[in-house]
């Protein structure tokens, strides 16, 4: 079977997962613009740029710039995962605008990744290896390590405020508190409270993203917790939306191009004035 013949195969079958289908990833949900490219469970490029205002402007072309760098075209890809939010209001809805119309215009299977989940997992990820042929195993690298860990994942939202949610490594990867946004002084509470009320705690609390402006809460929590408290500041790489799409793809769990909503969490600053004054 040629090339020909094995491109058009996959196009009449879109969304069903193959082990070498190529995936193109993408997250600007942050102030950090990234794009990765791979195939199967290896990496192929990444490109990862901070210009939070600007990512209307370069996305596309990182994406023309990654696949160009790899010898591909959007015909020769079978998958687009988009990281969903939440994050940045604009951000997030440029992202997945894009994710959307490559996947319509090129019936590809549209993977949702929360932009969340992909700072917890890239965050909690010790390898620290670099560039192509780079394999996607985070997941059983950071369950793999022995000591259950949780993973609390932080973009700030300004005033005090942070988007966040709790993901665990142990067993497996998993969710244990929703992504949302949360003042981050009541949040460290409410995770110490947890912990009081888990019975078999986690070997250790990794704190991961954004997290500059929130140190001295994350010390006070440390300062109350017997346990081993890590501080790892991470600027998200789509090479994690690119695992959990992969395992999302193989399960088969698709989104409608359509139906694809992103996970804003609260209205842009904007909207919120305009709804308020509409109630007065």
């Amino acid at each position: 079977m040629n090339n020909e013949t094995m491109q058009k195969g996959s196009r009449e079958e879109t969304g069903r997962y193959t082990d070498q289908g190529l995936q193109l990833s993408i997250d600007t949900s942050t102030e950090s613009m990234t794009v990765a490219l791979s195939r199967g469970d290896t990496l192929l490029c990444e490109i990862l740029s901070k210009a939070e205002r600007n990512h209307s402007l370069y996305l596309v072309p990182s994406i023309h710039k990654i696949m160009n760098e790899a010898g591909v075209k959007p015909r020769d890809l079978s998958a687009v995962a988009v990281g969903v939010g939440p994050g940045s209001y604009t951000g997030i809805r440029i992202g997945v605008t894009v994710a959307k119309t490559y996947a319509w215009t090129h019936k590809l299977a549209l993977l949702g990744v929360s932009t969340l989940e992909a700072i917890a997992l890239g965050g909690a990820h010790a390898s620290a290896a670099e560039g192509a042929g780079v394999k996607l195993n985070a997941i059983p690298s950071v369950t793999g390590q022995g000591t259950g860990a949780w993973i609390v994942p932080l973009i700030d939202a300004r005033r005090g405020q942070v988007f966040t949610g709790l993901y665990a490594a142990g067993d497996g990867w998993s969710g244990l508190v929703k992504d949302g946004i949360r003042l981050m002084s009541s949040w460290t509470e409410q995770l110490f409270e947890r912990l009081e009320d888990t019975d078999g705690t986690p070997g250790r609390i990794i704190f991961t993203g954004e997290l500059e402006l929130h140190r001295e809460a994350i010390a006070a929590f440390a300062g109350k917790w017997s346990g081993k408290v890590e501080v790892r500041p991470y600027a998200l790489g789509a090479r994690a939306v690119a695992e959990l799409g992969r395992q999302r793809w193989q399960r088969g769990e698709l989104e409608d191009v359509h139906g694809l909503v992103p996970n804003y969490t609260q209205l842009a600053e904007a909207e919120a004035k305009l709804l308020a004054a509409k109630k007065c």
